[in-house]
């Protein structure tokens, strides 16, 4: 008797399952069961995986020092320059730019207070054989090479008395740097 019995309550089961499908709720709607069939959602396009942006390149390696220029033998500045200049010994040299002096030491003067000549590493702008200062009501400055931004250059001058910036020369020795320097090359002046 106990067959039948499972079986009715086996039947009984679906029968209420059929008709909890089929009832509708006060409004006319369907009504909610456990059992009803479950509605897929509609299918999304699948969207493509953001592309990640490229990684930036590793950092550059910082690049060598560079090597401490060569010293001229026996002259105070670099190898490379082609004019060398030590204000507080004042003297000049002309230089080949490879380390080798042409010239010198010379004589010089220099800047006098107020107009100190500039130290560091300068190269040559221009070059006037004939040149006279318009500063100066056309004071004539002979063979004239300048170096320096605002006017300042090796010319012609007095060995004695100090200059308003420029390097004084000897003629013959002002001479020997006008012929040898070119627009372009070292020119190095020391303290």
């Amino acid at each position: 008797m106990l067959v039948p019995l499972v079986a009715l309550a086996c039947a009984s089961s679906l029968i209420s399952a059929g008709v909890l499908q089929h009832r509708q709720d006060e409004a006319g709607r369907p009504a909610v069961s456990a059992q009803a069939p479950q509605v897929e959602p509609p299918a999304v396009p699948a969207q493509p995986a953001p592309i990640p942006p490229p990684k930036p390149p590793p950092p550059k390696p910082p690049p060598p020092p560079k090597p401490k220029p060569a010293q001229a033998k026996g002259v105070p500045c670099v190898a490379e320059v082609h004019a060398c200049v030590r204000l507080s010994s004042r003297q000049a040299w002309l230089l080949d730019g490879a380390g080798h002096v042409i010239v010198g030491p010379v004589p010089i003067t220099s800047g006098k207070k107020g107009a100190r000549t500039s130290t560091g590493m300068w190269t040559v702008l221009w070059k006037d054989k004939d040149h006279k200062s318009e500063e100066f009501d056309d004071a004539p400055m002979p063979y004239s090479v300048f170096f320096e931004p605002g006017g300042i250059a090796f010319h012609t001058g007095s060995l004695r008395a100090q200059s308003s910036g420029c390097i004084h020369l000897a003629n013959a020795t002002a001479a020997k740097f006008f012929s040898n320097l070119k627009v372009g090359d070292g020119v190095q002046v020391l303290k």
